[in-house]
C-alpha cells in the first residue's frame, strides 16, 4: 500500500542477510568461543547452501581477523565494521521491506529488550544500517523488537501479548493502540494476538520461539503435548490460530535443556532461518532432532533442509532467526 512498507514473508528472495559476530565475554560466560563458532557455521550455510550473500558485522580488524579464520575464504561474506552489542540482528537491525519497489526499513525504539540488557551501540546500530544499506526509514514510535513479529507478506502478522504490551516496553499501551501505531508505517491488514510465548525466554515471549508462517495460511507451532513446559500456553496459541483461520502444523518440543547453572533455557524448533535456497533448522542433539527437521522440510519443500547445532547460541537466548536479518531483493 502506498505510503506504506510491506515486511515480506521470509521465503521471498533475499539480496543479502546480516548477521554480527559475537565479542562480548561477560554476555557468553565461557562459551563466547562456541558461540563465534556457531555464527560463523550458519554463516557459511547460507552464504553457500542457502545461496544468499551474508554481511556480518565485527567491531575491529581483530575480530574480522578471527571470523575469517572461522568462516574461510571461500564463503560470500562481506565483513563491516560497525558499533553494536550482541549478535542479535533480528531484534537490533530494523525489518526491511518494499515501499513502493524501494528498499524501506521499519525501525522501532529499542530499549534492550525492556531495559534487561542494554549493551552499548545495540541502541543505534538499526539506523547505522538504515544508511549504509541505502533504505528508507520508517519510524515506529513502539519499544519493540524484530523477533516479536511474524509477518505472511500478504497483510497478517502475528505477536505476543506478553511482549508487545509488556510495561517495559510499552506501558499502558493497548492492543488498539498498538495496531494503530503500526499500521499507520506497515502493511498490515490483521494482526494476530498471541496470549504469550515460551516463559523462560528472556525476550518477555517473542513469537518466533512459537510460531513461524510457512505460508500465508499455514502456521509452524509447538506441538503442546510434546511440550516439557508451557503446555498451556503453547495450546492457547494453536486455539488462537485456528480461530483466525490459519492452519497449524505441529513441531515437537525439544527435550529440556538447562544452562549450566540449572536456568531452563527456551529451546524449541521454531526459530529456524528461511534462506533463498535453504532452511536452516536448530538441532539440539536431542530424539527429536531428526522429526523437526523433515516437518520443517516438509513445509518448504522448495529448499534444502539444513541442520545445524544451536545449542551453543541458546545459551545466549537464541538460535537462528534470532542472529539474522534478510534484506529483500526488490524487483
Amino acid at each position: 500500500m502506498k505510503g506504506r512498507i510491506r515486511i515480506p514473508a521470509e521465503w521471498e528472495s533475499h539480496h543479502r542477510c546480516w548477521l554480527a559476530y559475537p565479542h562480548l565475554a561477560d554476555e557468553w560466560p565461557g562459551s563466547l568461543e562456541a558461540a563465534q563458532q556457531a555464527v560463523a557455521a550458519l554463516c557459511r550455510g547460507i552464504a553457500g547452501e542457502g545461496a544468499e550473500p551474508v554481511s556480518l558485522l565485527v567491531r575491529d580488524e581483530s575480530l574480522e581477523k578471527t571470523a575469517r579464520n572461522l568462516i574461510g575464504t571461500d564463503a560470500d561474506v562481506t565483513y563491516v565494521m560497525a558499533r553494536y552489542g550482541d549478535c542479535w540482528t533480528r531484534d537490533t537491525l530494523p525489518l526491511f521491506g518494499d515501499s513502493d519497489g524501494q528498499l524501506g526499513a521499519l525501525l522501532f525504539r529499542f530499549n534492550g529488550w525492556g531495559e534487561k540488557f542494554p549493551m552499548e551501540g545495540d541502541d543505534a546500530i538499526g539506523a547505522w544500517v538504515v544508511e549504509r544499506a541505502d533504505a528508507e526509514p520508517f519510524a515506529v514510535d513502539l519499544v519493540l523488537e524484530g523477533g516479536a513479529l511474524e509477518f505472511d507478506g500478504e497483510g497478517t502478522c502475528l505477536v505476543t501479548e506478553s511482549c508487545a504490551l509488556h510495561p517495559d516496553r510499552n506501558p499502558g499501551l493497548t492492543r488498539e493502540a498498538f495496531e494503530l501505531t503500526l499500521r499507520a508505517v506497515a502493511a498490515v491488514d490483521r494482526v494476530v494476538w498471541l496470549p504469550r510465548g515460551l516463559s523462560n525466554d528472556h525476550t518477555d515471549g517473542h513469537v518466533d520461539m512459537v510460531a513461524r508462517f510457512a505460508s500465508p495460511d499455514v502456521v509452524l507451532c509447538t506441538n503442546p503435548s510434546t511440550a516439557v513446559s508451557d503446555a498451556d500456553a503453547l495450546s492457547s496459541i494453536v486455539s488462537e490460530l485456528s480461530d483466525h483461520g490459519l492452519s497449524t502444523r505441529l513441531l515437537p518440543a525439544p527435550t529440556a535443556i538447562n544452562a549450566s547453572n540449572g536456568t531452563p533455557l527456551p529451546a524449541n524448533y521454531c526459530n529456524f532461518y528461511v534462506a533463498n535456497h535453504a532452511v536452516f533448522v536448530p538441532q539440539y542433539e536431542v530424539p527429536q532432532d531428526d522429526e523437526a527437521l523433515e516437518l520443517i522440510a516438509d513445509a518448504f519443500p522448495d529448499r534444502t533442509p539444513v541442520g545445524l547445532n544451536a545449542t551453543d547460541l541458546l545459551k545466549g537466548g537464541g538460535a537462528f532467526h534470532c542472529v539474522t536479518q534478510p534484506e529483500p531483493r526488490l524487483l
